[in-house]
């Protein structure tokens, strides 16, 4: 299974960088793009890496944020009609403190441009070993910011993520997990993903980089327990707690830059 790093906060030399994630996972006869970024960036930077966007199967959403979603539109106006997968309440508006943190283009804007939606209310198998899992249950400690909040009926309310899909790749019951950011918590996910195979990989985003040092020596702890043989991480993972993970956890440790091509198996 190969991996491109379409979008990244980080990039390698000529490949443009933004706040977000975009991650082009082709596995096997199936291509996918996981997030979108914020604005262009993924569209640019697969052109310029001679990617044709037109031919993934499928469009996957982890979260309503704008920098997972907000590249949609930039995405569907070149691929044309695709299907997109999204948590239920993706549409929601979503809030930072008082920042609102929803993209500006909504979810009908979208729909004119060619998104066929199928918004995901439990864990299921998109393809053959093709898992999208839903909102993980909360198992350890970990839960979003208290920051962050929605608009519900014309309240505002906590954001508990409900939203938030994992994708589980599994190829003779080894895992790749890929993940946007991790709002429910890495070692929550893991636990889910688990539940299904050994996880061998992690990529994405883990939201770590808020964690204090003594917040984050207990989530590598955690982390420590599954044995996953390597993280490809970045976004808002942050520098403090990549170089933690690589002190701490034996495993394969890389830093995500967008412009980046690697294999998982």
């Amino acid at each position: 299974m190969r991996i491109t790093v379409l979008c990244n906060d980080k990039a390698l030399e000529g490949f443009r960088s933004e706040h977000g994630i975009s991650l082009l996972v082709e596995d096997c006869d199936k291509i996918f793009l996981f997030d979108t970024g914020s604005t262009d960036v993924a569209v640019h930077n697969a052109i310029k890496m001679g990617i044709d966007l037109s031919k993934i199967d499928a469009i996957i959403i982890s979260h309503g944020h704008d920098d997972h979603l907000g590249g949609l539109a930039n995405v569907l106006r070149l691929t044309g009609s695709k299907h997109v997968y999204a948590g239920n309440g993706a549409y929601l508006h979503k809030y930072s403190d008082t920042t609102f943190g929803s993209p500006i283009y909504g979810r009908e804007f979208c729909e004119s441009l060619g998104a066929s939606f199928n918004f995901v209310t439990e864990d299921f198998e998109l393809y053959d070993g093709v898992f999208l899992l839903t909102a993980v249950p909360f198992e350890t400690g970990e839960r979003p910011q208290e920051k962050f909040n929605i608009l519900v009926n014309g309240q505002r309310k906590r954001d508990l993520f409900e939203d938030e899909l994992t994708l589980l790749i599994v190829i003779n019951n080894r895992g790749t997990v890929i993940t946007g950011c991790s709002h429910r918590g890495i070692g929550n996910i893991l636990n889910r993903a688990g539940r299904y195979c050994h996880v061998k990989n992690v990529v994405g985003g883990l939201h770590l980089a808020h964690k204090s040092l003594a917040e984050l020596d207990g989530d590598v702890d955690y982390l420590k327990r599954f044995n996953v043989e390597s993280y490809h991480i970045g976004h808002c993972t942050g520098d403090k707690a990549i170089e933690t993970i690589m002190n701490r956890v034996p495993a394969t440790v890389e830093e995500l830059m967008a412009g980046q091509r690697f294999e998982t198996f």
